[in-house]
């Protein structure tokens, strides 16, 4: 591994004086912040004109551009979203998204995507993703291979948070597949209807949020829609959540079938895509005092998820010579 991608490993890792102190304590050699900066957003930007080289031409054909490392086992995906603070703008969404076989109960060989845009152009940035994965695979033909024979691709398991996008996402780009609301993000809604109804920390809400998601996990999601019916609130606004909730339950029960998920060895989320976004945007994007240029944190996002995805870098034009820090007599 040459300099040009020490910079680029050190700018997505940490921020960019902090990579430039680390770079000269671990071979000696001083460069400016500022080519830190360049040297990893150039990579975050020559990797993402790559990537969408990769979704047109899956959006085109609907094959993936070699090389297809299919995922070993059930292959899974997951979705969520992070806000981030960019210059001028503010607060904006950026969604992310894990490609992995699921297999004897451990998670195989991750990879990842990133971007701030909406939930359409995301789409085409999972599928291809997903393809590069073996999500486009034909495992059978029904009816035969010439005249009305259908081919069958291979089965996903989509893990969400209940956005609506990301089922119409699923629908889209995965004929066959299987749709489970992280269990994280069900629970945090059973534990917003227990305060509203009791009061946050008192024992009432304690004892109703426990007795929920315990009924969701372990007897599914019809015990948990009748006692939802059954609550009643006492002020205008919670009966409003009420209604809210009761809403997002009855849309996604057929997502929290739970127990048959758990019997079958498959994983149920709890958290997961939570920690994803933590680690795979929070730690880096979001460090304090951080504002980002869409252009800058979109090459720092492409260009951290190739990286945790275990990929190499592509060869770019030499930085500026880097010379032996100075050391004191």
């Amino acid at each position: 591994m040459g300099l040009q991608e020490w910079l680029a490993g050190l700018g997505a890792a940490t921020d960019f004086a902090e990579a430039q102190e680390w770079l000269e304590r671990l071979t000696g050699l001083h460069v400016a912040k500022e080519t830190v900066r360049q040297q990893a957003e150039q990579h975050g930007a020559a990797l993402e004109h790559a990537q969408q080289h990769a979704i047109a031409h899956v959006e085109q054909t609907r094959e993936s551009l070699p090389p297809v490392t299919a995922a070993s086992g059930q292959l899974l995906v997951e979705t969520d979203g992070v806000m981030l603070l960019y210059r001028k703008t503010g607060w904006h969404e950026v969604k992310i998204g894990r490609v992995a076989g699921w297999q004897d109960g451990t998670l195989h060989a991750p990879s990842y995507v990133a971007a701030r845009e909406g939930a359409a152009a995301f789409g085409g940035r999972l599928l291809a993703e997903a393809a590069r994965r073996g999500a486009l695979a034909i495992v059978r033909w029904e009816g035969g291979r010439t005249g009305a024979g259908l081919a069958v691709l291979r089965h996903v398991l989509v893990l969400g948070d209940g956005a609506r996008w990301i089922w119409t996402l699923a629908a889209e780009h995965f004929s066959e597949r299987r749709e489970v609301v992280d269990f994280y993000h069900a629970s945090e809604h059973l534990w917003t209807v227990a305060r509203a109804l009791y009061g946050d920390g008192t024992p009432a809400a304690q004892a109703w949020g426990t007795a929920r998601c315990h009924e969701l996990r372990h007897a599914g999601i019809a015990p948990v829609l009748t006692a939802l019916r059954q609550a009643r609130a006492a002020t205008p606004e919670g009966r409003r959540l009420l209604r809210r909730e009761r809403g997002y339950f009855r849309t996604n029960a057929a997502r929290m079938d739970y127990p048959t998920a758990k019997a079958a060895g498959l994983p149920l989320g709890s958290g997961a895509v939570e920690s994803l976004a933590r680690h795979l945007v929070q730690l880096r994007l979001q460090r304090p005092g951080a504002r980002w240029s869409p252009a800058g944190a979109q090459a720092i996002l492409t260009l951290r998820a190739h990286l945790k995805s275990g990929r190499p870098l592509l060869s770019l034009p030499a930085p500026a010579t880097a010379r032996p820090a100075a050391r004191a007599a």
